[in-house]
């Protein structure tokens, strides 16, 4: 992959353990008639490193103080693909004290190379979703494989013993849809059994 700056960095965010469980924002808005499940995590600010966007984020989204593991490996996936593979890649941050990623995701946008960055975390205490998340789903890595390879309503997720943080009504009927970083960590959880 060719050398690419912070500019680069659009997006962070963090896979975050909680006693175990890696925490995901349950959408309130509908895609294409399904409950998204997505990343904590967001928009880089100008003056941000990619690890100050996640932590903000997270801060943010579910009122927790991160602090970073060291991943593994730093896997990279093209996102322009339908389906992207995984593969490793050797990662060195802009920064000194910047903690090293567990996933880059590139894309090109508007004719330019965007990064989204995701760190492996962890996170004492509660997390408790702001105003604008309404909803969080703490999954354990056998939810994570069912969720990503069998269509799941919201209904089923909890009946079957899911763990979530619900501040808004939701329609247990609906599917839940795992998007991108969901369904890369799904293959990064496969990868290493």
């Amino acid at each position: 992959m060719e050398t690419i700056g912070i500019n680069s960095v659009h997006t962070a965010g963090a896979y975050v353990l909680v006693g175990g469980l890696h925490l995901f924002v349950l959408g309130a808005g509908l895609h294409q008639g399904r409950l998204p499940v997505y990343r904590l995590g967001g928009h880089r600010l100008a003056h941000e490193t990619a690890w100050q966007c996640a932590a903000r984020e997270v801060y943010e989204e579910a009122r927790l103080q991160i602090t970073p593991l060291a991943p593994p490996v730093t896997c990279y996936a093209d996102g322009d693909q339908a389906d992207p593979q995984l593969a490793e890649i050797h990662w060195e941050g802009a920064a000194e004290q910047e903690p090293t990623p567990l996933l880059v995701v590139s894309a090109c946008r508007e004719g330019e190379t965007r990064l989204s960055i995701m760190y492996l975390a962890q996170a004492d205490g509660p997390p408790l979703p702001s105003s604008e998340v309404k909803g969080l789903l703490l999954l354990d890595e056998g939810q994570i494989h069912r969720l990503c390879r069998q269509t799941l309503t919201l209904g089923q997720y909890l009946d079957g013993g899911g763990k979530a943080i619900l501040n808004g009504d939701f329609d247990r009927s609906l599917a839940l849809e795992p998007f991108l970083q969901l369904r890369l960590l799904d293959k990064m959880l496969t990868a290493a059994v």
